[in-house]
């Protein structure tokens, strides 16, 4: 079935909570462990590489010093993106079961209504 557009009815939608739940848990992990990578000592990082290069290699420090606040910042970014995905799934099977209980109440009301065992 199509609608107007030309796109699919959703009117046979079926969604697992328990799996989209599952999901959401899994992608919170994910976020969890990016977090962790992401905290990492930059400065402690360059600080030990100090000894290593001197004076010669300041310029070289300096641009590797930026890369990893530049790296950290991206991965937490990921990780956030991670979190609000999670955030978001966990959402969504909440508002399908409420929609579903909710709807079920009201057919099970219509049905009692009418003379009909639920």
């Amino acid at each position: 079935m199509h609608d107007d557009l030309g796109g699919n009815s959703m009117s046979d939608l079926s969604v697992e909570t328990e799996a989209v739940r599952a999901f959401a848990a899994t992608n919170a992990g994910i976020s969890g462990d990016l977090a962790g990578a992401g905290n990492f000592d930059a400065v402690k990082n360059v600080a030990a590489l100090v000894p290593v290069f001197g004076l010669i290699g300041a310029d070289y420090l300096a641009m590797f010093a930026a890369a990893q606040v530049l790296q950290a910042k991206d991965i937490n970014d990921l990780s956030a993106k991670y979190a609000k995905l999670s955030e978001s799934a966990f959402s969504a099977a909440a508002a399908y079961d409420a929609t579903d209980w909710s709807n079920a109440g009201a057919l099970g009301a219509i049905g009692n209504q009418i003379g009909g065992a639920v």
